[in-house]
């Protein structure tokens, strides 16, 4: 009887996975969203060091009573590279930026900032990661609007397209400063 069930289990085994499969296959899911946890949340309350000297400190307070786009951004990444301008318009159109130098040495930092445009009010230093981690990023760039209140009301977790400023971003600052 017991050699029975040797020959039985892998097929049960086989069942078992095959549904699983079928299940995920069913479901009408993104594969590549690994989602947005802190939409709906209030940002986390980050203490950064600026990164030009003599600059102020980036901190929690600093999306407290106005809307504001947050960017994680760094001077190797080429997708940040390619969304700089959009974020040079964004400032055109009065937004309010600030930037999180993620994993980036400060000097590579100020001088990519130099040469291409600083849109940012303030930036912070992020060298090890730690305000990534607070945040959920994945890497980088990566985009937040925070609302007056300080909770989290959009984010995208890849680089910025004309549409995301003129569809999303633009319409949602203007509805939230309101």
């Amino acid at each position: 009887m017991s050699n029975r069930w040797l020959y039985v289990l892998p097929l049960v085994m086989l069942v078992i996975m095959a549904g699983f499969f079928a299940y995920a296959l069913t479901q009408s899911r993104n594969p590549t969203d690994i989602g947005a946890p802190l939409v709906g949340h209030k940002a986390p309350a980050i203490d950064l060091a600026p990164l030009h000297d003599g600059g102020a400190r980036l901190t929690g307070a600093d999306w407290q009573g106005k809307v504001t786009v947050v960017n994680f951004f760094a001077s190797w990444c080429a997708p940040c590279l390619a969304e700089h301008p959009l974020f040079l318009r964004l400032k055109s159109e009065g937004v309010r930026l600030h930037g999180i130098n993620y994993r980036n040495k400060p000097e590579e930092a100020k001088a990519w900032l130099a040469r291409l445009g600083d849109p940012y009010e303030r930036i912070g230093a992020d060298p090890e990661g730690r305000a990534g981690v607070e945040f959920g990023i994945s890497g980088v760039p990566e985009t937040f609007v925070i609302d007056r209140t300080g909770t989290v009301r959009l984010h995208l977790r890849r680089p910025l397209m004309p549409d995301d400023v003129n569809k999303t971003i633009l319409p949602l600052v203007k509805e939230l400063s309101r």
